[in-house]
């Protein structure tokens, strides 16, 4: 009997050994019944999940959920956020009013799901929910107990098969930039990864779309042209940045409503700009759509301003920063806003990168990357504990092939990061980047204060 927050998590954890991916249709069956058939007190309530705004997309999805979460709240609505995947705790994927869900909430809704899959077995005895859909039911249940008026739920991987896909009547559907990754699972083109992305579209519900690579953009107004969806895309020429300052960011929007908006992000990230760009052209189309009244000009700047996500070029401490860019066009973006912020510096300091990467990833193209960017005066290879660790070897041996900038080896995250930290001087920049695993385990050196 499971009766504790680390007792769950430790069983969450364990539940890809044993259960595979089931197709959506299984999925769908068990969505239906605890939305129709449930024992009282098993059902979900789907009208207290208010307005759902589905977001999918390879990069920036988790910023445009944020964006669209500070804004709604400082609009006045109550709101709830699912994302994936999390830094440290399990609980980060379930926030209602910008606050991560308690371990009492987790413990109920994780024991509600038990009972109801339990009760399932009745009709489907050999139905097993995936760690995904294990979370996404249990944050039905969380959000609709608290009944929220709006819902934003970002997919896991894909989209047209997506556990999060069985939500069949949004609000709006978000789709963000699109590129390679995960290629196993949705297609070794943009094109394929598109279409997968663009199945979350459902009829005559209005799509808003980052316009950024044609190929994907024909794809994406393609299917919404076959289901009669208006189709909002946000284009280059619609958002500009005005001045990046050391530690935001001012930028100007094309708003549908107050022709140019003025606002400022806290971040060094500046491909935050065209995330909060898409946030505000679904918002807004959602002003127009849905009457949400409380959104205005000044709750869209407020809540810009208010933004805050972990691991996005994150500064953790003075001259630290964490990316959690783990694939090609992350990494790219990445590069743009170091190359834009040491551009600026009136100084030219020891800037450190500390690397290290999950095996699945296509890491020789990000160091390729990496290697030939001028500011980077040191890289800094350390491993991600377990089997999905990159071999250090492997890694230095790629950085040696495309830099002669110096190479520092080390075994242990925190030793990596303290040799950064000691050495880089007053005026240095280190940053972490490479995957969202490092990420979250560099978040926790810096939270336990274990650095330094």
């Amino acid at each position: 009997m499971i009766r504790t927050y680390t007792e769950a998590e430790a069983y969450l954890s364990e539940v890809p050994k044993f259960t595979k991916k089931n197709p959506l249709e299984e999925t769908k069956g068990f969505y239906d019944f605890l939305l129709n058939d449930a024992k009282e007190g098993q059902a979900i309530q789907l009208a207290n999940l208010g307005k759902i705004i589905h977001v999918a997309g390879t990069n920036g999805k988790g910023s445009v959920c944020s964006f669209l979460n500070s804004i709604c709240r400082e609009s006045g609505y109550k709101v709830a956020m699912f994302t994936s995947p999390h830094l440290i705790t399990t609980r980060e994927r379930f926030q209602i009013d910008g606050e991560m869900i308690s371990e009492e909430e987790f413990m109920e809704s994780f024991q509600w799901l038990e009972m109801a899959v339990e009760a399932y077995h009745e009709v489907k005895p050999d139905y097993q929910p995936t760690y995904f859909e294990r979370l996404f039911f249990m944050s039905l249940y969380v959000f609709a107990k608290a009944k929220v008026d709006i819902t934003i739920m970002e997919t896991g991987l894909g989209g047209r098969l997506d556990t999060t896909n069985v939500l069949d009547k949004p609000a709006i559907s978000v789709i963000t930039e699109i590129g390679f990754d995960h290629m196993a699972y949705l297609g070794d083109t943009l094109e394929k990864i598109a279409s997968e992305k663009a199945g979350i579209m459902k009829a005559e519900i209005p799509v808003v779309f980052t316009d950024r690579k044609s190929e994907t953009s024909v794809v994406i107004e393609e299917f919404a042209a076959k289901l009669g969806v208006p189709c909002y895309k946000v284009l280059k020429n619609e958002y500009k940045i005005n001045e990046i300052r050391k530690k935001s960011i001012d930028f100007s929007v094309c708003s549908r409503y107050y022709d140019y908006i003025r606002l400022t992000t806290h971040t060094q990230a500046v491909y935050q700009v065209e995330n909060a760009a898409v946030a505000i052209r679904a918002i807004e189309v959602l002003k127009e759509t849905q009457g949400l009244d409380g959104v205005t000009k000044d709750t869209i700047v407020r809540g810009v301003e208010k933004m805050r996500w972990p691991g996005r070029m994150e500064e953790v401490v003075s001259g630290v920063c964490i990316d959690g860019a783990h694939n090609e066009d992350g990494m790219q973006a990445f590069i743009d806003s170091i190359v834009a912020k040491h551009a600026s510096l009136p100084k030219s300091g020891k800037c450190y990168v500390v690397f290290s990467a999950v095996q699945d990833k296509k890491y020789d193209k990000m160091i390729q990357m990496l290697s030939k960017v001028e500011y980077i005066t040191d890289f800094v290879i350390t491993r991600i504990p377990g089997e999905r660790g990159a071999n250090l070897e492997d890694l230095k041996q790629l950085f040696q092939e495309y830099t002669n900038v110096p190479i520092h080896v080390y075994e242990e995250i925190r030793d990596a990061i303290t040799y950064c930290v000691q050495n880089k001087g007053e005026d240095g920049n280190v940053y972490i980047v490479g995957s969202l695993y490092l990420a979250g385990l560099v978040e926790d050196l810096f939270r336990e204060d274990s650095v330094n």
